[in-house]
């Protein structure tokens, strides 16, 4: 093996050795001039080492290449001195300077080392947003698991939602796409949260977006996030996005029906290929999570109306769970009113009970804001009426008023008792589409017979896939 030593290098291979540094090496003599500096001097500050090597200190500060000066720093305080400086092509480095001394103890030259820490930088800013966004979704899925609460504690009567919580339990151990239909209020983002709680991914993130909450341009960024430089007024870091910070958990996308086309495409990518393009970027990333939607709007329609994409909604719609409203399980009503005043006594350490009178009353409420509405107004009652019972004077007007289904230019008063008569006596199934065909609207065939407008989106889906059907009434 041969015997190196300082004379087997010579000046080219030193140089080689030093050219391959990732560091920086940068050297200034006694009188302030540049006498070397290695081909790092290219990518710090877009030059040549041979544009660089002869020119003076002052000379570079004056030129921009970089801020601040370090050499007359050491030669003053004879010592090893860093800092940070940043360079004309935007790099940031961090530079220690150590001054080489002569036998009379004066500094010959000073040799800097460099390295770029922009990269560092970046990590330790997309870190620290990362972490603010996890802290506010974390309070978000808080506020969550406090509304989980009408879920758990509390045995429904019903048999439909009975079925559908059996629905939800049996999901929650596999990683099936779940589509969550109902009206407002019925509890669709707790049912969510309880399927990601009671599943493998519980110990993972569960990420929440309103897709009617977020404006249309900026919802892409959101959920995908972006690059450096993606658009005018980005963050120069580039930010992280939703689909992201959810890895390894759950993406529940509220109001899915509210979502534009063109953010829909890429989400038909991203439950396919479960990877996704951050705007402006030109890699996509590979991404494990499970994603469940919600919606109370009718996207058989919607689709109709070319508003949502129909391979989309069969991807979602691999599980279908559709709880029931509040005014079709009239044997839960009771129990649930008795239940939420509970809650809220205990939580105010109030005393209440419900008069009789005033148990007719609600049982008798078409509760339109469904479970929601009751929590809120158990809530209410407990905190605005000194304890005792709760008597029907105490109640909002509004529960007294007589639900009933706004007119239309199709069909006029006498029509509307028509229709509901109908569904009383003849073929339930028959009537809702002739009256859909009517009115072109699950949502005005729901209010005009009282039911619920997931169940007419039920009937009428499977009417169509049997397009030779007749029917007659």
């Amino acid at each position: 093996m041969p015997d190196y030593n300082e004379s087997t290098l010579n000046r080219e291979d030193l140089k080689r050795i030093l050219d391959n540094s990732f560091d920086e090496i940068f050297v200034v003599d006694r009188n302030s001039i540049v006498t070397y500096v290695n081909e790092a001097c290219v990518k710090h500050y877009g030059v040549n080492p041979s544009e660089v090597i002869g020119k003076t200190v002052d000379h570079l500060i004056s030129e921009g290449y970089y801020s601040p000066a370090l050499a007359p720093v050491v030669f003053l305080e004879k010592k090893i001195v860093t800092l940070e400086q940043k360079t004309r092509s935007g790099i940031n480095l961090v530079v220690t300077a150590t001054p080489v001394f002569n036998c009379d103890g004066e500094i010959d030259f000073i040799v800097m080392n460099s390295r770029d820490i922009t990269q560092i930088e970046q990590l330790k800013h997309d870190l620290d947003k990362t972490k603010k966004l996890v802290n506010h979704y974390k309070d978000k899925v808080d506020e969550l698991v406090q509304q989980v609460s009408y879920f758990k504690g509390y045995s429904f009567s019903n048999q439909k939602m009975k079925s559908c919580l059996a629905l939800v339990q049996r999901v929650a151990l596999v990683n099936s796409t779940v589509l969550i239909l109902g009206e407002s209020g019925i509890g669709k983002n707790v049912l969510a949260l309880d399927i990601h709680k009671m599943s493998p991914r519980k110990e993972g993130p569960f990420i929440c977006i309103n897709g009617a909450t977020i404006p249309e341009h900026l919802l892409e960024s959101e959920l995908f996030g972006y690059c450096r430089g993606a658009f005018t007024g980005a963050d120069k870091y580039g930010k992280v996005g939703l689909v992201e910070l959810a890895h390894g958990g759950t993406l529940f996308l509220d109001e899915i029906g509210e979502i534009p086309l063109g953010v829909q495409a890429k989400l038909l990518e991203l439950i396919q290929e479960h990877r996704f393009l951050p705007v402006g970027g030109k890699e996509h990333k590979t991404i494990d999570i499970r994603i469940i939607a919600a919606t109370n709007r009718d996207l058989p329609q919607l689709i109709q109306e070319g508003k949502f994409r129909e391979d989309l909604y069969y991807r979602l719609s691999v599980v279908e769970i559709d709880p029931p409203p509040l005014r079709e399980r009239n044997e839960d009503i009771i129990p649930l009113l008795h239940y939420f005043l509970e809650k809220y006594d205990s939580q105010y350490k109030y005393s209440h009970q419900f008069d009789s009178r005033c148990l007719d009353v609600l049982k008798n409420y078409s509760w339109p804001g469904n479970i929601r509405e009751m929590d809120h107004l158990a809530e209410r009652l407990v905190v605005t009426i000194p304890e005792g019972k709760i008597l029907p004077e105490h109640l909002p007007s509004k529960i007294f008023k007589i639900q009933t289904p706004p007119s239309n230019n199709n069909l006029v008063d006498n029509e509307l008792s028509k229709w509901k008569n109908l569904l009383k006596v003849s073929d339930e199934e028959a009537i809702i589409i002739r009256l859909y065909n009517e009115l072109r609207s699950s949502y005005k065939v729901a209010n005009t017979l009282n039911i619920s407008q997931s169940k007419v989106t039920r009937i009428i889906r499977t009417y169509r896939q049997n397009s030779t059907q007749k029917i007659e009434i």
